[in-house]
């Protein structure tokens, strides 16, 4: 398992630095996840924000905020900084985010056999989000335990805001709250178990350091 973790690790940072090294790709990026914060949050959450109390917005308008947050980190990147806790916090909140939306959108035309177009954008944006949020995984080995426990922690407490206090996104038939709920605890914690068993600064330090000694 660890060395699948080191080459993983391996290959999504070649692939990241690549995006990096291509203005064109890069800036694409930036303007897609701005892009998605702004209607995002206008468009899709706006109305259920101007309805909601204010300590519920840093919880309501998960995809578009898990996009800002995958913006500002790329451009750390890019400017040679450091990672730190917003690094964390994006990857997390674009991979959970990016796959429930698939999920959801997936049950939707399970059930309905109808698939707007619409839908299928939403669908490859917020997987190419997924995708934004594992190129980050790489320099998550430098974060402390207690980091990825915040990080964690946000993701369970956005849990509790959205489907116990009832500021969950606008569902679309067939799905339930319960439902959406349970996906949402479900990539939580599998995600708590990437970040605390499987993706493990030391699982990967340890391997590297041996193949190094080999070399």
């Amino acid at each position: 398992m660890t060395a699948v973790v080191v080459f993983a690790d391996s290959a999504l940072r070649r692939l990241l630095g690549w995006i990096m090294a291509v203005p064109v790709i890069f800036w694409a990026v930036m303007c897609i996840d701005f892009l998605g914060f702004s209607i995002g949050t206008v468009g899709w959450y706006g109305v259920q924000l101007l309805n909601a109390p204010w300590w519920a917005w840093p919880f309501i308008p998960d995809c578009p905020l898990a996009a800002l947050y995958g913006m500002l980190v790329f451009y750390r990147i890019r400017s040679g900084k450091l990672p730190n806790w917003l690094t964390v916090v994006a990857a997390l909140s674009c991979i959970k985010y990016g796959i429930w939306t698939v999920i959801f959108w997936g049950t939707k035309w399970a059930a309905t056999g109808e698939y707007l177009p619409i839908e299928v954008g939403l669908v490859f944006v917020h997987l190419a989000m997924a995708g934004q949020g594992v190129l980050l995984l790489p320099y998550l080995k430098t974060l402390s335990i207690a980091t990825r426990m915040v990080a964690i922690g946000w993701l369970a407490v956005s849990v509790v805001v959205d489907y116990g206090y009832g500021h969950h996104p606008a569902l679309a038939f067939p799905i339930t709250p319960v439902q959406a709920g349970t996906w949402a605890a479900v990539l939580t914690a599998l995600l708590a178990v990437l970040m605390f068993v499987v993706y493990t600064p030391n699982s990967i330090s340890a391997t590297t350091a041996r193949s190094d000694g080999r070399s």
